[in-house]
């Protein structure tokens, strides 16, 4: 047929996929065409068995084909001998590690043993290459090179020997070792801590005995005081047994042995181990413990307690019976060495004991009180004065009393009434009226200022102020009269006339500004501190001489009302000097002397002339007069038209300026007159 369906080429008849244009050939016959390019390509065109290889590996997806991919999704493994899911390719995923065996398949720790307990040649450590075999399944292994190694592989209960011993650690298990630290004992049968290993450390002395271990001496008996069989002489080999607990041994071949065996519990021995009842030292019969008398005579017949006749005091004063001329004396008493008491003895023979006695001494036939004292022995108020010469018998407690046995409470010395020790005013003159105190008018003082009251003209003087003669202090005096006391008064001397302030000072004793000028006299009253003042009381700060309204310190012209300053000290006030500064100079320089300044004068002169005869017609005024005067001598012309006359200059006693008539003049230190010329603005020497 010329068919060709699927118009890839290839007739229908020839084609096997006749409806596919990607495929035509299909050699093996399995249903996949041989055009890898093609749809459902067959990756193994020339094996009917395979056609499909996912993971491209070159082994075929079908599990029953020829060279079947056990692991079809994955390209680095594609065989499973053993068939435990683990690739043989020991380069691929999951690598079987045993490929030869089902049962195995990892091996994590790579000592090559398999992860699978169950499996052939388990690993009973996977993770451990040291380990992989554990015989007796205690969680140990049984390499003894590997880690935590089974020290007893075939025993489940023990693993671990601390100490070397062969004994294992576990308490529990089996062999246990009782002393897994110490590799010299192992073993303690009555379990009281010390091991039955005579050679070892800390052996016990007493295997078999929890309650006994040690022997120190050897001598077979335990050390522990507590335990079977103790030793009561741990220390000592001789002796083990103190049956009465005296501290010596029972043993009479031993060392210090007891003499005495069974001395009464708590009774005190002796060297021997023998106490007091167990001894009769006098050997009278009754032991020491029981003998009163322990040093009976040899032969002497006892008591019951161990007493001879010889060794008795029946009134245990401590004097034999024998000797004891007092023998009832009462208990207790001390008594002399006849064994009399005082209560016994009466020494001076008054018939009063010595115990009750005050007065031993008394002389013999002498009356005596209940206490055995004669008048002369007593003194009744314990005044330091006997009865027999006390004229005060009844002296108070603890008041002294005077020789005659008498206190102050007792005697009244100046007979005023008051006893001494009341009278504040010993001595009061015989006859005088005095108070309760025992005092006499001339002798109070009532206001304590030390002068009676007989005497002070006042009485009352506050506590503490002194007083003159009269009793009279500072607070309770007005000597000058004026109603201020003179402790107050700061002005003590008034005038009687003068009225005062409250410091008791009249205007004529006061000077508010202390510049020595009472205020009555003081024209200026509020001088300041330190200002030289005149006789009226006033500095130069507060006058004005001429009142010109510039006070006197300030106004270099104190008596010029027209001026106030000259700066430079030359005597010209600051307005008339040329040089206000240089007290040296004061006047302009002027050549030719007077003649420069009498040419200025006919130069105005001459201005004059244009003007009409206002010269020869108006009143000559004072300047006039001046310019006459000065051209005088060199212009009769000038002269004639000023008709001047000369004027006399007035007297100046000093150097100055001043102003008169309209014409300023100036003299200096050396009396030189000068005038101010208008004209020249220069200062003109005057002459005649």
């Amino acid at each position: 047929s010329q068919k060709d369906t699927d118009s890839d080429g290839y007739n229908d008849d020839v084609d096997a996929f006749p409806s596919d244009a990607t495929q035509h050939s299909d050699m093996d016959g399995d249903g996949y065409g041989d055009n890898a390019s093609g749809n459902n390509p067959d990756a193994f065109p020339n094996e009917g068995s395979q056609w499909s290889d996912v993971d491209g590996d070159g082994y075929g997806d079908n599990a029953n084909g020829t060279y079947a991919d056990a692991f079809p999704t994955d390209p680095t493994q594609w065989s499973d001998v053993d068939g435990d899911g683990y690739g043989d390719n020991a380069s691929g995923n999951n690598p079987d590690a045993w490929p030869s065996d089902s049962t195995q398949w990892a091996d994590s720790d790579g000592d090559g043993f398999g992860d699978n307990p169950t499996g052939t040649n388990g690993d009973a450590f996977p993770t451990d290459p040291s380990q992989w075999s554990d015989s007796d399944g205690d969680g140990y292994g049984d390499n003894p090179n590997g880690t935590t190694p089974d020290a007893f592989p075939a025993d489940g209960t023990q693993w671990e020997d601390s100490d070397g011993d062969g004994y294992g650690d576990n308490p529990l298990g089996d062999d246990a070792d009782a002393f897994p630290e110490d590799a010299t004992q192992w073993s303690d049968s009555d379990g009281d801590g010390f091991g039955d290993n005579q050679a070892g450390t800390n052996p016990d002395a007493f295997p078999s005995d929890s309650t006994q271990w040690a022997d120190g001496d050897g001598d077979g008996y335990g050390d522990n005081a507590a335990g079977l069989n103790a030793d009561a002489f741990p220390s000592d080999p001789t002796q083990w047994r103190d049956a009465d607990s005296d501290g010596y041994g029972d043993n009479a071949n031993g060392n210090v042995p007891d003499l005495c065996l069974g001395t009464p519990a708590g009774e005190a021995v002796n060297e021997d181990g023998c106490s007091p009842s167990q001894l009769d030292g006098d050997m009278d019969g009754v032991s020491d413990a029981n003998d009163a008398c322990p040093d009976t005579p040899a032969g002497e017949t006892v008591d019951n307690v161990g007493c001879s006749s010889s060794q008795e005091d029946a009134d245990n004063d401590g004097v034999m019976d024998a000797f004891d001329l007092c023998p009832n004396t009462p208990l207790g008493s001390t008594v002399d060495s006849a064994g009399c008491a005082t209560s016994q003895l009466d020494t001076d023979g008054d018939t009063i004991s010595d115990d009750r006695d005050l007065c031993p001494t008394t002389t013999s036939g002498t009356p005596v009180n209940g206490v055995g004292c004669a008048a002369s022995e007593r003194d009744t108020d314990e005044d330091g004065v006997v009865d027999a010469n006390d004229v005060c018998d009844n002296t108070p407690f603890s008041e002294s009393a005077d020789a005659q046995g008498c206190s102050s409470s007792q005697k009244d010395s100046d007979g005023d009434g008051v006893m001494d020790d009341v009278d504040t005013c010993q001595g009061t003159e015989n006859g005088l009226n005095v108070d309760m105190l025992g005092c006499a008018t001339n002798q109070r003082d009532a206001d304590e200022d030390g002068v009676s009251n007989a005497d002070d003209v006042c009485p009352a003087t506050p506590d503490g102020e002194q007083v003159d003669a009269a009793g009279c202090s500072d607070s309770q005096k007005d000597e000058d009269l004026d109603d201020i006391m003179n402790n107050k008064d700061l002005c003590p001397d008034t005038p009687v006339t003068q009225s005062v302030d409250i410091d008791g000072c009249s205007e004529q004793q006061k000077d508010d500004d202390s510049d020595g000028v009472n205020n009555h006299l003081d024209d200026c009253p509020n001088t300041p501190v330190d200002e030289i003042i005149n006789v009226d009381g006033c500095a130069l700060v507060q006058l004005d001489s001429d009142d010109d309204g510039v006070v006197d310190a300030e106004d270099d012209f104190p008596n010029d009302a027209n001026e106030t300053t000259d700066s430079d000290g030359d005597g010209i006030a600051d307005r008339w000097d040329a040089f206000p500064s240089d007290p040296a100079r004061s006047q302009a320089d002027v050549e030719d002397g007077a003649n420069v300044a009498l040419y200025a004068v006919v130069a105005l002169l001459l201005l004059g002339l244009g003007v009409g005869g206002y010269f020869f017609t108006r009143k000559p005024s004072p300047v006039d007069e001046i310019f006459s005067t000065v051209a005088h001598s060199t212009d009769s012309i000038t002269e004639h038209n000023m008709n001047a006359s000369s004027k006399e200059l007035p007297t100046i006693a000093e150097p100055q300026q001043w102003e008169e008539n309209g014409v300023h003049w100036s003299r200096d230190a050396e009396g030189n007159l000068s005038y101010y010329d208008t004209g020249s603005a220069a200062w003109v020497p005057y002459e005649a």
